[in-house]
């Protein structure tokens, strides 16, 4: 615990001292000292006392709130990977995950569209769909036809048994979609919303509740890996499996919950001709 906060406080110097003045919409000194950001200037910019941030930077400072946490990661204007690093730090636990964003965004729909043909769909926090392009219609589902209230890639896996004919190793996807809602439950704000999602699926489907209580795993995935699709209009033939590879886009601003998936297909391919939806997701 003592080399986490002496960790700490050697982070937060050489992050404070890497921001300027200027960066952070402050005037020039008129002394000749640094025009890095000092002790004064963070307690400034954050509200917090110099006597806080000082205590912070010599270990002195027990479990620090997450409100500190978050203005101080706001001021030092750090990034995804060294806002964690300030939380395992600090406290040893990761920080808490942004809210999903609720409102769809029109740019992230232009760009899903623009992904053609590969299939791409934009979600938020709680694997809500909220925008898709043709080609996800096609391989996947069209979401757009399913009931308002379970659009969402969790309902999909687990209320409709088509995506057992798309999705060819379905077990061990849907074992790592639970995994992944089970860690993302227990970090995010929202994560009672999410849980009500569960209870809900859990009392629908025989394999969500088999693989809810089986499983005790947290999943964390990296930004791209390969999945196995049948090709649309083929889902009941062995032969015709196409591994797509899904790559996921995440937000760069904190606070944003969006997120694109989009499934790239594999080099000169030649993707089946235009059609309807998953007939399962209809109606």
């Amino acid at each position: 615990m003592h080399e986490s906060r002496e960790l700490l406080g050697q982070f937060l110097r050489e992050r404070r001292a890497r921001i300027t003045l200027s960066q952070v919409g402050l005037p020039p000194r008129r002394s000749r000292r640094r025009d890095s950001l000092t002790q004064e200037d963070l307690a400034y910019l954050t509200g917090y006392s110099i006597r806080t941030i000082s205590a912070l930077e010599q270990g002195a400072e027990h479990r620090p709130t997450s409100e500190l946490l978050e203005a101080i990661a706001s001021a030092l204007q750090l990034g995804q990977d060294e806002r964690s690093i300030l939380w395992y730090l600090a406290n040893g636990t990761p920080p808490p995950e942004p809210d999903g964003a609720v409102e769809p965004d029109p740019a992230l729909h232009r760009l899903v569209s623009a992904l053609e043909p590969h299939p791409a769909y934009v979600t938020d926090g709680l694997w809500n769909v909220q925008s898709q392009n043709s080609a996800f219609a096609r391989w996947i589902c069209d979401f757009t036809a399913m009931p308002e209230g379970e659009r969402t890639i969790l309902h999909w896996f687990f209320l409709h048994e088509h995506s057992k004919h798309v999705m060819v190793e379905w077990e061990r996807e849907a074992t790592a979609l639970m995994s992944l809602v089970r860690g993302r439950a227990m970090r995010s704000r929202r994560g009672h919303e999410l849980m009500a999602v569960v209870d809900d699926l859990r009392e629908r489907s025989p394999d969500a509740e088999r693989l809810w209580a089986g499983g005790t795993e947290l999943l964390v995935q990296g930004p791209s890996r390969p999945m196995l699709f049948r090709e649309p209009g083929h889902t009941g033939a062995d032969d015709r499996h196409v591994q797509l590879t899904i790559t996921t886009l995440a937000p760069v601003r904190a606070g944003e919950g969006h997120r694109i998936l989009a499934f790239l297909l594999p080099e000169g391919y030649s993707a089946p001709p235009a059609s309807g939806g998953c007939p399962a997701c209809q109606g």
